[in-house]
C-alpha cells in the first residue's frame, strides 16, 4: 500500500516538473543536482525538522528504480546481445562480475566496519550502473558507432541483469530472525525474485505479442509501459521486488517485440529525463550528508573504487575484444561509474534494519556514489574529445599505411 501511494505521488510530481525547465537543467547537471540536494538536507537538519519515515524513502526509491529497470531491460534482446555488441556482452558478463569481486574484497579489507557480506552488498549496488548518466554526451558526439552502441547497451544490460544479483547479495547480508535458519533471508529472497520474474515476464510477453499486432507504434509502446507498471504494483502487493518485476517485463517485451531501436531509445530517454534528476536530488537529501562521517580508510576505498577497481577489470575484459586500443581505454574509464540506479538501490535499503552493518553500508555507498558522479562528470567531456581525436589519428595512420 505504501509503495502504491508513494509511486503515485512521485508520478504526479515528476509529470508536473517535466513541463518546466528545471528538469532539463537538473538532467544536464547530475553533480550539481546531487549537491543541491545535499545542501537542502543540511539546512533541513540544522532546522531540526522531522525526518520522513524510512519506509517512505525505501518505497520511493523502489518505484524510481523500477522505472529505470524497465526501460533499461527493454533496450535489448538477451539472445542477441553477444552478436549485436560483443563489447557490451563482455563487459556485462565479465567486467561487471569481476568488478563486483574486486570491489567487494577491497571494501572488506579497507573498511573495518564492513563484514564480507556487507562489503559485497556495497559492491553489488555500485555495479548496477554502466555509463548511465552521461550517455547522451557520447550519443551527441561524433564518436564511432560501435562506442555509442557499447555505451547504450552496457548500461542497460548491467542494470537489468545485475539487479537480481544485488537483491540476493542484500539477502546474504541480512540477519535471519531468531530461531530460524541463517539461510532464511536468502530463501525468501529467491522466492520473491521468482514471483517477480514470473509476474513481470508474463505481462511483458503478453504486451509484446499484443503490441506486435497493433499498427500504432505509440499504442504498442504504451501497452509495454502499462505491463511494466502493473508488474511493479503487482509484485509489491505480493511481497516481491517491484524493480525486478518491472525489469522482467522489460526483458520479455524487449526479446519478443518488433519495435524499432528508436522506439526503445525514446522510451528510455523519456523515463530517465524525469527519474534520474529525481534520483540524484533524493540521494543528495537522504544519503549524501553521510560523506562527512567517512574516515580515512573509507575515503581511500572510495577513491580506489571509482578509479583502479573500476577501470582495471573493465580494461582486462575489453582486451579480449577487437576494439582499437583508444576505444578500449575510453570504455574502461567512461563506463561503470555509479549513478542513478546505484543511488536508488542504496536508498531502498533504508528500511532494511536487519542488514548487518547497515549504517556502514550506507555511509560507504554514499561516499562512493557521490565521488563517482563528480569524477565521471568532470572527466567525461575531455575523454570524449580525446577519443574523437585519437580515432581520427588512427584513421589517418591506417590510410597512410594502406
Amino acid at each position: 500500500m505504501i509503495f502504491a501511494v508513494i509511486a503515485a505521488a512521485l508520478a504526479v510530481v515528476l509529470w508536473s516538473l517535466a513541463k518546466t525547465n528545471w528538469i532539463s537543467v537538473a538532467e544536464r547537471a547530475p553533480a550539481l543536482t546531487l549537491a543541491v540536494g545535499a545542501a537542502v538536507s543540511l539546512v533541513y537538519r540544522a532546522a531540526g525538522a522531522p525526518f520522513a519515515p524510512s519506509e517512505w524513502t525505501a518505497a520511493g526509491a523502489d518505484a524510481l528504480l523500477a522505472a529505470l529497470a524497465f526501460v533499461a531491460a527493454a533496450q535489448f534482446r538477451v539472445s542477441r546481445l553477444a552478436s549485436a555488441c560483443p563489447a557490451s556482452f563482455r563487459l556485462t558478463i565479465g567486467g561487471a562480475p569481476l568488478f563486483l569481486i574486486v570491489c567487494g574484497l577491497g571494501a572488506f579489507v579497507l573498511v573495518p566496519h564492513l563484514t564480507l557480506s556487507a562489503a559485497l552488498l556495497v559492491a553489488g549496488a555500485l555495479a548496477l550502473n554502466g555509463a548511465a548518466f552521461d550517455r547522451r554526451a557520447v550519443a551527441d558526439a561524433p564518436a564511432p558507432a560501435i562506442i555509442k552502441a557499447a555505451v547504450r547497451l552496457e548500461s542497460a544490460a548491467v542494470l537489468a541483469l545485475g539487479l537480481p544479483v544485488a537483491v540476493l547479495l542484500e539477502a546474504t547480508a541480512t540477519a535471519a530472525p531468531l530461531s530460524l535458519p541463517a539461510v532464511t533471508p536468502l530463501y525468501e529472497a529467491g522466492q520473491a525474485i521468482f514471483v517477480a520474474f514470473a509476474l513481470g515476464g508474463g505481462l511483458g510477453l503478453a504486451a509484446a505479442l499484443a503490441g506486435n499486432r497493433i499498427e500504432s507504434i505509440r499504442a504498442a509502446a504504451l501497452l509495454a509501459v502499462a505491463a511494466g507498471v502493473i508488474a511493479a504494483f503487482g509484485a509489491a502487493a505480493l511481497g516481491a521486488h517491484p524493480a525486478i518485476a518491472a525489469a522482467a517485463a522489460g526483458l520479455l517485451w524487449g526479446e519478443q517485440t518488433t519495435a524499432l531501436i528508436t522506439t526503445r531509445v525514446r522510451m528510455r530517454r523519456i523515463v530517465e529525463r524525469a527519474v534520474a534528476p529525481a534520483a540524484y536530488f533524493a540521494f543528495g537529501v537522504v544519503l549524501a550528508p553521510r560523506i562527512f562521517q567517512a574516515d580515512l580508510l573509507t575515503i581511500l576505498f572510495a577513491i580506489a573504487a571509482v578509479t583502479i577497481m573500476r577501470a582495471g577489470p573493465r580494461l582486462a575484459t575489453l582486451k579480449q575484444t577487437n576494439l582499437p586500443k583508444e576505444s578500449q581505454m575510453f570504455l574502461a574509464w567512461f563506463g561503470g561509474a555509479p549513478g542513478a540506479a546505484s543511488a536508488l538501490f542504496l536508498m531502498s535499503l533504508f528500511d532494511a534494519a536487519s542488514i548487518v552493518a547497515q549504517d556502514a553500508t550506507l555511509t560507504v555507498g554514499a561516499l562512493v556514489v557521490t565521488l563517482g558522479v563528480f569524477a565521471a562528470r568532470l572527466t567525461s567531456g575531455p575523454l570524449i574529445k580525446l577519443l574523437i581525436k585519437e580515432t581520427a589519428l588512427a584513421k589517418k595512420r591506417a590510410m597512410f599505411a594502406g
